[in-house]
C-alpha cells in the first residue's frame, strides 16, 4: 500500500468519524432527525472512536513502534464497531416502550458511516504496517 492510500484511508477514517459524530442522524423518528447524542451508550463509541483516530494517526507519524499500535488499533477497531453496531440497532429503544407510537423510527445513515470509518481507520493502520505490500514491485 503506498503512503499515499494509507494517509488517504486515515483521513477518511477521521473524517467519517466526526461527520457521523456531529452530522449525521443516527435514527429517523417521522421527520424527526436524531443525533447520536440523544441515544444511551452514545459516548461509548465517541470515546473509542476518537482513541482509534489518535492510534491511526500514531501508527502512521512514527513508525519504529508499529507493532504494539497494530495491536491497539485493531482491539479499539472491534471495540468502536461494536459500540456503533449497538447504539445503532438499539434506535428504537429511544422512542419505544410499552407504547407503540404512530410513526416508526428508523435507522439513519450515522451508524453505517461509522462503521465503515473505523474500518477505514483499521485499514490504514494495518497498511502502515505492511508499506511494501504491492503487486507492482
Amino acid at each position: 500500500m503506498s503512503n499515499v492510500v494509507i494517509r488517504a484511508a486515515a483521513v477518511a477514517g477521521a473524517a467519517g468519524t466526526l461527520i457521523a459524530v456531529f452530522g449525521l442522524p443516527w435514527a429517523w423518528y417521522g421527520d424527526r432527525a436524531v443525533r447520536l447524542t440523544e441515544f444511551p451508550g452514545w459516548a461509548w463509541y465517541v470515546g473509542a472512536a476518537v482513541l482509534l483516530s489518535m492510534v491511526t494517526g500514531g501508527a502512521i507519524v512514527d513508525p519504529g513502534r508499529r507493532g504494539w499500535l497494530l495491536l491497539v488499533a485493531g482491539g479499539l477497531g472491534v471495540v468502536t464497531i461494536v459500540a456503533a453496531v449497538v447504539v445503532m440497532t438499539h434506535y428504537a429503544d429511544v422512542f419505544l416502550g410499552p407504547v407503540v407510537p404512530a410513526v416508526r423510527p428508523s435507522l439513519g445513515p450515522g451508524g453505517p458511516v461509522a462503521v465503515l470509518a473505523a474500518l477505514a481507520s483499521m485499514t490504514a493502520v494495518v497498511g502502515s504496517r505492511y508499506p511494501r505490500f504491492s503487486r507492482s514491485s
